[in-house]
C-alpha cells in the first residue's frame, strides 16, 4: 500500500520544502542549513534504525558496499542542495526549476547502460512532456537562459542528483533502509560542514520561522521525503523514479499560492497537466531490467 501512494507523498513532501526555505532560509546561510539540517536527520535516523530492527538485514553487504551507499548519498544530498541553494542566489528560481527538470530524463538515459533499465517510446514522450510541463510552470522561454555561475552550479547539481541516483540503485539495492539513509545523511553533514567553512560565513538566526522551515526541511524532506526516494528506488525502476521530480515546481507554485498568497499563473497549471501526462505516460510501463550486482 505504502508503494502504491508513496510517489504521492514524495511530491507533496518535496514541494513543501520551497516553501519552508522561503519562510527560513533568510534566517541561515545555506551550507549552515544544510549542516545542521543533515546532523539532525542522521541522528534520528540512527535513533530509528536501532529501535526499528529492519527484518534481515544484508549487514555483510552494508559492509562491502559502504563508499558506494557514502557516494551516492552526498551527491544526493549535500552537494545536489548546496548547489543548488547557490544557483538560486545567482538566478530566478524559474531557471533552476527549468535546469532541474532534466534530472529524470538524464537518469533514464544513463539507467539504461548502467542499469539494464528500458523504456518504450511512449514513455520517453513522458519524459519530454514532464520537461515541458515544468517549463510552462516556469514561465521562461527556453532560449534566454544566461550563462554563468548560477547556471552552471544548477547544472551540476542535476548531474550530482541524476548521477547520485544511478549509483544509489545500484549500491545500496537489498540493503537496510535506515541505516543506508543515516550513513547518507551523516556523510552529506561532513561534505556540508567542510564546505561552509570554506565558503561563507555561518549566520543562524533562531526566529520561530528558522525552527519551524528547519523542522520541516529536517523530519519532513530529509527523512520523510528522502525515505520515501530511497524507498521508490528500492523497488522501481530509477527512471521512473526520478520523473516524480515533474511535478515538484508545479506543486509548490500551488502550494505556495495557497499558504503564502503568491499568484497563482494560468501557465503553471497548464504546466502542471502536462506533467501529470508525462508521468503517467513513463509510469503506465514499467520499465524492464535493473541494477546487477556481484
Amino acid at each position: 500500500m505504502l508503494l502504491r501512494i508513496a510517489p504521492l507523498i514524495f511530491v507533496l513532501i518535496w514541494s513543501g520544502a520551497f516553501v519552508a526555505a522561503r519562510g527560513g532560509l533568510p534566517d541561515f546561510t545555506p551550507w549552515a542549513l544544510l549542516t545542521i539540517r543533515f546532523v539532525l536527520a542522521a541522528l534520528l535516523l540512527l535513533v530509528l534504525a536501532l529501535c526499528i530492527r529492519e527484518k534481515d538485514p544484508d549487514w555483510k553487504a552494508f559492509r562491502q558496499r559502504w563508499a558506494g551507499v557514502v557516494g551516492a548519498g552526498v551527491l544526493m544530498n549535500g552537494l545536489y542542495l548546496g548547489l543548488f541553494f547557490t544557483a538560486m542566489q545567482e538566478v530566478s528560481a524559474a531557471t533552476t526549476a527549468l535546469v532541474g527538470s532534466l534530472t529524470p530524463i538524464l537518469t533514464a538515459l544513463i539507467s539504461g547502460p548502467v542499469l539494464g533499465e528500458r523504456f518504450s517510446p511512449l514513455q520517453w514522450l513522458g519524459f519530454l512532456l514532464g520537461i515541458l510541463g515544468v517549463g510552462l510552470v516556469a514561465g521562461m522561454d527556453y532560449l534566454t537562459l544566461d550563462v554563468g555561475v548560477g547556471l552552471a552550479a544548477a547544472f551540476a547539481g542535476v548531474l550530482a542528483m541524476t548521477f547520485g541516483t544511478i549509483w544509489h540503485a545500484y549500491a545500496a539495492r537489498g540493503l537496510p533502509l535506515l541505516a543506508t539513509n543515516a550513513t547518507q545523511m551523516a556523510a552529506s553533514a561532513v561534505l556540508c560542514l567542510v564546505i561552509m567553512g570554506l565558503v561563507e560565513t555561518p549566520r543562524i538566526d533562531w526566529t520561530p520561522a528558522a525552527f519551524m522551515a528547519l523542522g520541516y526541511l529536517t523530519i519532513g524532506v530529509s527523512l520523510g521525503g528522502m525515505g520515501l526516494y530511497l524507498l521508490m528506488l528500492k523497488h522501481g525502476a530509477a527512471g521512473k523514479v526520478a520523473s516524480n521530480f515533474y511535478l515538484t515546481p508545479a506543486v509548490a507554485a500551488i502550494l505556495a499560492f495557497l499558504i503564502l498568497g503568491e499568484t497563482l499563473r494560468p501557465e503553471a497549471i497548464a504546466g502542471f497537466v502536462v506533467a501529470m501526462a508525462g508521468i503517467w505516460l513513463v509510469q503506465r510501463k514499467p520499465a524492464t531490467g535493473g541494477p546487477k550486482l556481484d
